[in-house]
């Protein structure tokens, strides 16, 4: 995590769907495609983007499942492709060892190739699937999303037990 984070850069509106996703795949932020992003290393990310200040989670608390699920997606289809590639190339006499070494390392490589990949994406798809709100694209809901959530969660666990007796 760095010292000051920036100030939310307000937004006219949420960007277009595809180019959502291209931002996601090219590890930029899905808000302002900015390079610099979360990350100020491979590994070492931080809450918010460098460049405009809006935060990657958007109020979920459990925004890193959905990131590690893209990174899973990522890496069985690099092995996939991979494994499709190298039979259709060398059949009919297909060397099962080189194919097997090839698509274990993809599987063990993989998941710290497309760690900051999985986020980026992920967040493209998360802005893709739940719109910003004029809050959220104002740059005023970013503080108060994840109280809201937890809020709404505890109010619904109140809600679902049984009376006591």
């Amino acid at each position: 995590m760095s010292g000051q984070s920036p100030e939310i850069q307000p937004m006219a509106e949420a960007p277009s769907r595809p180019r959502l996703l291209a931002r996601g795949f090219t590890r930029r932020c899905a808000w302002c495609g900015d390079r610099k992003a979360y990350f100020t290393g491979w590994f070492s990310r931080q809450e918010r983007c460098q460049a405009c200040g809006h935060a990657y989670r958007r109020g979920d608390d459990a925004f890193e499942l959905g990131a590690i699920t893209a990174n899973i997606i990522l890496t069985f289809l690099s092995i996939l492709i991979t494994i499709l590639v190298l039979v259709a190339v060398t059949a009919p006499d297909v060397p099962v060892l080189g194919v097997a070494i090839a698509a274990s390392s993809i599987a063990l490589l993989g998941p710290a190739i497309f760690y900051p990949v999985s986020f980026t994406l992920w967040q493209a798809i998360d802005l893709w699937m739940r719109r910003p709100t004029k809050a959220e694209l104002a740059g005023e809901a970013d503080e108060s999303l994840t109280a809201d959530a937890r809020a709404q969660w505890q109010r619904q666990q109140r809600e679902q037990r049984p009376p006591r007796a």
